[in-house]
């Protein structure tokens, strides 16, 4: 949706919305050019790649409709969504996926879809170009340049060909290092121990293959479920852990280097394990200081703020003002 006409230059009490839209969950915010956060929305996953395009649009639908409870449409000047694989998403008819939403939600102001990437790196920084690492379930590095994707990544690649260093990738390693230790080749520990005890029914003793065929009787991202195993034994200084928390820091930190050719760009780290106060994400920090001792990292901790911040840019257009707004909208995290 775009205006055709110049808008008005907006006031103080106009409002912008910021959607994140994830695998796992929806999370919309309103916040007024004032910096004040107004309303906030949460609903199921809005992928439509793992939620299918109805269920997709009906979650975002919900998340905006818990906002425009207590603030009225007319005063949103502008939206943008942050969402994988935006190049795709039309419904069978060719119209966009979301149009409807916004028609029935009564929004008429300009409404931009983004990558999700391009959300995450916002979240973490007002500046226009850099690159992002997203370690969650998945793991990508991506670069940016003004506000959008710049055509470079790192990984990305799925749980079969990819996703190195990310909840997936610890949960399996952390499956195998279990196999390994029932099969009597591998060293065990507090990890091996959780993850054992995740797999095995009260009534078995622990196997090797009925772990096997518990694993391959789900879909294979479910690993990701035994990540917190790992990254909490670490914590407890468990060694079979702490090597793994070690080799997904040391290819998340490639993956990034991979990307990242300009060190006067910032880094902003994303996603549950590299954005989050995780082991992973301290080794990740560490390497990278140690590497590159001038270089600027930041963290994204709400990519539904900064999504609202990219919205702010589609109708004001002084830089200063807008890097004030950042600094409320998403307060530095480092």
């Amino acid at each position: 949706m775009t205006a055709a006409a110049k808008l008005p230059e907006p006031a103080a009490t106009d409002c912008v919305l910021g959607l994140d839209v994830g695998g796992t969950s929806t999370r919309v915010v309103a916040i007024d050019l004032a910096g004040n956060r107004l309303a906030s929305g949460h609903s199921g996953g809005g992928n439509p790649v793992s939620h299918g395009a109805a269920n997709s649009v009906r979650n975002v639908s919900d998340a905006i409709a818990q906002v425009l409870v207590s603030v009225a449409p007319e005063r949103v000047r502008a939206v943008v969504m942050g969402i994988a694989g935006i190049t795709n998403l039309r419904n069978d008819a060719g119209e966009p996926m979301f149009d409807p939403v916004w028609r029935e939600a009564g929004l008429t102001c300009p409404v931009r879809l983004v990558a999700d990437a391009v959300v995450a790196f916002a979240a973490g920084t007002a500046a226009p170009s850099g690159t992002v690492l997203i370690a969650g379930t998945g793991a990508i590095a991506t670069a940016i340049d003004d506000h959008r994707l710049a055509g470079r990544r790192s990984d990305g690649y799925g749980w079969l060909l990819g996703d190195l260093g990310s909840g997936f990738w610890l949960g399996r390693e952390a499956v195998s290092a279990s196999l390994r230790y029932l099969d009597d080749i591998g060293p065990g520990g507090p990890m091996v121990d959780s993850v054992i005890k995740a797999l095995t029914p009260q009534s078995h003793s622990p196997a090797t293959n009925h772990i096997i065929q518990e694993v391959m009787s789900v879909e294979p991202v479910r690993l990701s479920r035994f990540a917190p195993l790992v990254t909490q034994a670490a914590g407890d200084g468990d060694p079979v852990a702490e090597n793994l928390i070690s080799q997904a820091a040391g290819h998340l930190v490639r993956s990034i280097e991979l990307i990242h050719t300009d060190p006067a760009r910032p880094v902003v780290l994303a996603g549950s394990l590299a954005g989050g106060d995780t082991p992973v994400s301290h080794k990740v920090l560490s390497a990278l200081s140690a590497r590159q001792p001038d270089l600027v990292v930041h963290k994204a901790i709400d990519g539904a703020a900064g999504a609202a911040w990219l919205a702010a840019r589609m109708v004001m257009s002084d830089a200063e003002s807008l890097r004030r707004l950042h600094e409320v909208f998403v307060p530095a995290r480092t």
